[in-house]
């Protein structure tokens, strides 16, 4: 009877793990970004992706120099989005926005964004009419 007990509160215990665990949000690591040194995009979408784990907008930026630049950046997930307002619709290729980016770390041309508003400096309201 005593093995019966032990056996029991094992998986008991393998039980609750795996009931703890998954209620655990997964997420991967922030330290590719420069937090430090947030930049301003300004540029021309090419893409809005609204997908999971993150929806990504392709920007294309032209630098000072005259050179374009598409950028890949990265945001929150579609639920957090949505519960903003936003939609698949909420963006369009060829609409001008401006963001604060988290550049990568590796230089390369991508990060992640907040505070997306329009050209003029107006926040993205996707409640409002365009």
């Amino acid at each position: 009877m005593r093995r019966r007990g032990f056996t029991v509160w094992w998986i008991g215990a393998a039980w609750a793990w795996v009931v703890v665990a998954g209620a655990v949000p997964a997420h991967h690591s922030t330290a590719i970004y420069d937090s430090e040194n947030p930049i301003e995009l300004s540029g021309t979408v090419v893409e809005w992706k609204f997908t999971n784990p993150h929806c990504i907008i392709v920007l294309e930026v032209t630098g000072d120099d005259g050179e374009t630049e598409v950028w890949s950046l990265e945001g929150s997930n579609t639920s957090l989005l949505f519960r903003r307002g936003w939609t698949p619709m909420t963006l369009q290729a060829g609409d001008r926005i401006v963001a604060t980016v988290r550049p990568l770390r590796s230089g390369v041309p991508g990060g992640n964004y907040g505070n997306v508003r329009w050209e003029d400096g107006t926040p993205i309201d996707p409640r409002a009419e365009r």
